[in-house]
């Protein structure tokens, strides 16, 4: 076994301490493993803290996946240290624990209604199974036993820094313009996403879809598809046991993901607030006709806003947040009108105003369709904070 004989008398750095560096610092705890701790909010209140750990040499740094080392103030000690980062997900491999099945899903969207489709699945065979990764709770902090399948969601933040991960089966979902701002360029991203097919097991098997990557080489034990649909998922899945009827999707979507919440009269209100890349945002546009939109947030470095081929599902577009100008300009530019509120309550009230009230209980089905297109950190903690406010106002402004 690795752990914990192999960190014994070892210089070990936490860096960050959030959910996941706490659930690192416990498993240390429990193990009587010697460290010290760092994070960039300097206002937390850490024990073991280690003001000069950039003076300093480790021998294990474990990073939670939010700390961009390329463009931190400190890069050039993560430079000198690359080789001894490794991540929480590294330490649940590396202690060797007994898990029956285990399949990694990345991709830039869907990733957790996946995940979760494939947990319902499985599950509906009477078999144990459960979500890990970067979905819910830190992977050390979950008891698994021997006989569960487990689903790993894997962010690319995650893929770039473990090194000890290992999969029975691997997924790529798709691949679209996200997480620029430190991976720089799509080339980058893609490479960093491909990385999941270095933790199959020897026998393991892999999927990615083929239109994200046309021009990949043919390697063995990785095949591509067009559609997720009964025969990937089986594949997937690799047990003829598991039982799988017809795939639905919309069945096993999670809150604040394309979520139709509430309906009054002509009006329903859809709440995609876990679109933070507007590639997420026209997939939702698919869906849905005589849509109000409502867009902004934290814009996603050289996304692109196009909405061409969409127009004719647009009745109005409404932008909210503090950092909207780069969407400001490509709709002026594609000729796209739209009004601008700085925060989602006044742009609610508005709408409540101006559209409810003026085409309340006429035949036309209006679609107030919530998918920002961006992220949620100019004025939210995350997503799921930002659908809730988002629900709030509209019961709030549109009662029965």
């Amino acid at each position: 076994m690795f752990f914990p004989e192999n960190f014994k008398n070892k210089k070990i750095l936490i860096y960050g301490y959030g959910k996941t560096g706490k659930s690192v610092q416990n498993y240390f705890i429990k193990n009587k493993i010697k460290h010290t701790i760092w994070d960039d909010n300097e206002k937390l209140n850490i024990k073991k803290i280690d003001k000069k750990y950039y003076l300093k040499k480790y021998d294990y740094i474990i990073l939670s996946p939010g700390v961009d080392i390329y463009h931190h103030k400190k890069k050039n000690f993560f430079r000198k240290h690359r080789k001894n980062i490794i991540t929480d997900l590294d330490i649940f491999f590396l202690d060797e624990k007994k898990i029956r099945y285990i399949i990694g899903v990345t991709g830039t969207n869907g990733k957790s209604s996946f995940c979760n489709l494939l947990d319902n699945l499985i599950r509906k065979n009477n078999i144990r199974s459960r979500v890990i990764g970067n979905f819910g709770n830190p992977v050390l902090n979950e008891k698994i036993s021997g006989n569960e399948y487990c689903i790993l969601e894997l962010s690319s933040y995650q893929l770039d820094y473990s090194k000890y991960i290992k999969l029975d089966s691997a997924c790529i979902l798709n691949i679209s313009a996200d997480h620029l701002d430190r991976h720089e360029t799509m080339t980058k991203y893609k490479k960093t996403k491909l990385k999941i097919f270095n933790f199959l097991k020897s026998g393991g098997v892999g999927f990615y879809q083929k239109k994200s990557f046309p021009n990949l080489k043919k390697i063995k034990n990785i095949r591509n598809f067009n559609n997720i649909n009964k025969l990937l998922v089986q594949k997937i899945l690799n047990n003829n046991n598991i039982l799988i009827p017809e795939i639905n999707l919309k069945e096993n979507k999670l809150p604040h993901r394309y979520e139709m919440f509430y309906k009054i009269s002509n009006f329903n209100f859809i709440n995609d607030s876990k679109s933070t890349n507007f590639d997420s945002t026209r997939y939702a546009l698919k869906m849905t006709s005589n849509s109000i939109l409502i867009l902004g947030g934290l814009l996603k470095k050289r996304d692109n806003f196009f909405l061409k081929g969409f127009q004719n599902k647009i009745v109005k577009i409404y932008l909210f947040g503090n950092n909207v100008d780069e969407l400001k300009k490509s709709l002026k530019k594609q000729k796209i009108n739209y009004s601008y509120f700085l925060n989602l309550e006044d742009l609610l009230r508005y709408i409540s105003v101006k559209d409810f009230k003026k085409s309340l209980n006429k035949r036309k089905i209006f679609n107030i369709l919530f998918s920002p297109g961006a992220a949620s950190f100019d004025q939210y903690k995350n997503f799921e904070q930002r659908g809730k406010i988002f629900k709030k106002y509209v019961y709030k402004f549109f009662k029965r």
